[in-house]
């Protein structure tokens, strides 16, 4: 199968939302993520090369994109806390499940989207796990760097409570702060 165009912009948005959530802790230049690979994007991955020892070309080979990858998991990764929301005999939530769980999921993106995630979908808190809950998940779970199911499993969990916490303590979380919208 054939590398598409489509794929390409996702990875370069990818590349992207990792640039910008390092900007926090290497000094990089601003980066929105966009899917076009300019100069600001060009800029940054130089600057984090010469940072990282890397030779300042500006262009993402396979060992920055490694490098990028490993610092963005090593800095900017929330620390995951062990909660326990699921109830015995749930591993998670998904498309169809209509309970108090749903509620609090639902609730928990509609902070995250008002403090960090402005291009979250817009939810109804309605106790049911519809298209939209669905949708919105799945965006948290890409902008987050989580793999992108749609279902709410405990580290999805984990994560959104990470999130969230930011509202109380704007400092615990800065890489949150300003999430592309």
């Amino acid at each position: 199968m054939a590398y598409t165009e489509q794929q390409h912009q996702e990875h370069i948005f990818e590349l992207q939302t990792y640039l910008h959530g390092l900007a926090h802790f290497y000094d990089l230049p601003a980066v929105t993520p966009d899917g076009v690979y300019g100069e600001n994007t060009a800029s940054a991955v130089r600057e984090f090369q010469q940072k990282n020892s890397l030779r300042p070309t500006g262009v993402t080979n396979t060992a920055t994109w490694n490098a990028i990858v490993q610092a963005y998991l090593a800095d900017t990764a929330p620390p995951t806390a062990s909660f326990s929301i699921f109830p015995d005999g749930i591993f998670a939530y998904t498309l169809g499940d209509q309970n108090s769980g749903v509620y609090l999921i639902q609730g928990l993106l509609q902070a995250i989207r008002k403090q960090f995630l402005f291009s979250l979908p817009v939810l109804t808190s309605s106790g049911t796990y519809d298209t939209a809950t669905q949708q919105a998940v799945q965006a948290f779970q890409k902008h987050t760097g989580l793999p992108v199911t749609g279902v709410v499993n405990p580290a999805t969990w984990n994560h959104m409570l990470a999130i969230s916490q930011n509202t109380l303590d704007a400092q615990a979380f800065p890489q949150y702060q300003h999430f592309p919208e």
